[in-house]
């Protein structure tokens, strides 16, 4: 996966099933037709590529069935889904108990019927936190985002948190008209700001640097790397909202036992060799901690910026 970028989305669900007892003699009922074998941990991720997606979550999800011996896990299994809203389904219908993404679709997925509960924050790529930049030439005139009326800026890909929902966010919150394109060179109107989707955080910055688009935005961690040289041609002319690089949310009505040890086992993942490797394996995440601010405050920020960027998400 690119750096910056989540494409076009990786969401990680943990369905943990338990076997029920019986309270009489006779033998169990059947399981119901459909449902999950007892045991098993079931991680879901959305990706329009399932097979590098089991390869990148099922050691993680080994890793994690194996640890869950003493609330009745054994197994892991990975399942690929293919959007949001079936995400939410999953959720909202017990069949996922684990979900773990970027805080905008954790938000709307909490807002949207699944009753998530946010349990931990993960620090993937090793970053515990991100934020984008808008940047246009320093030749260019522009200075702040009302200057973006009339003029074209360059996102990255449509699923791009630091790309395109925090910078397509700040434009929107700041009150300016924002309308896509397929052509950089589209003529735009006074009282609108025009993007179009580079795909791509470098071919972002070649744009604005060869004036292909007036200005461009992307992840802060990489700016620099980014323009090399050529960093003092550019001037930044906002920075968004930092935000949680990944949030660990728990479906309504999951086992309290089965929470609470897996909390425990992924708080505890960056104190174990074994853990550790797992970690760097699982798109180089360095841990999973709690919020400082704490989970439901983390939700409701973001949630407050959710209401600008639903519509990319399905809402």
């Amino acid at each position: 996966m690119a750096r910056g970028r989540w494409s076009p989305a990786v969401l990680v669900v943990v369905a943990a099933e338990l076997a029920c007892s019986g309270g009489g003699s006779g033998p169990a009922p059947p399981a119901p037709a459909g449902a999950r074998p007892a045991g098993v941990l079931t991680i879901g991720a959305l990706s329009l590529s399932p097979g590098r997606e089991h390869e990148v979550v099922q050691p993680f999800a080994d890793y994690l069935a194996a640890r869950l011996g003493e609330v009745g896990i054994g197994h892991g299994r990975v399942v690929v889904v293919e959007s949001v809203h079936g995400m939410v389904e999953e959720l909202a219908a017990g069949r996922v108990d684990l979900y773990i993404d970027s805080p905008f679709p954790v938000a709307f997925a909490a807002e949207h019927g699944s009753g998530l509960k946010v349990l931990l924050r993960r620090w993937k790529h090793g970053a515990e936190s991100y934020r984008s930049l808008i940047f246009a030439r320093a030749d260019s005139g522009i200075e702040t985002l009302a200057d973006l009326r009339g003029r074209m800026i360059a996102f990255g890909e449509p699923f791009s948190t630091t790309g395109y929902l925090l910078p397509k966010t700040a434009l929107v919150a700041a009150g300016l008209q924002v309308a896509g394109y397929q052509d950089p060179a589209a003529a735009v109107p006074p009282d609108r700001v025009g993007y179009v989707f580079s795909n791509d955080a470098e071919s972002t910055v070649f744009w604005v640097l060869k004036g292909k688009v007036s200005a461009g935005a992307g992840n802060e961690d990489y700016f620099a790397e980014m323009t090399g040289e050529r960093i003092d041609e550019l001037r930044i002319v906002a920075r968004t909202p930092s935000l949680p690089r990944n949030l660990v949310g728990a479906r309504r009505g999951l086992d309290p036992a089965v929470e609470a040890a897996i909390v425990d086992v992924l708080l505890a993942m960056e104190d174990d060799e074994k853990g550790r490797a797992v970690l760097a394996a699982y798109e180089e995440t360095a841990r999973f901690d709690r919020l400082p601010q704490g989970e439901e405050e983390a939700l409701a920020e973001v949630a407050g910026l959710l209401q600008f960027v639903a519509e990319d998400l399905g809402g």
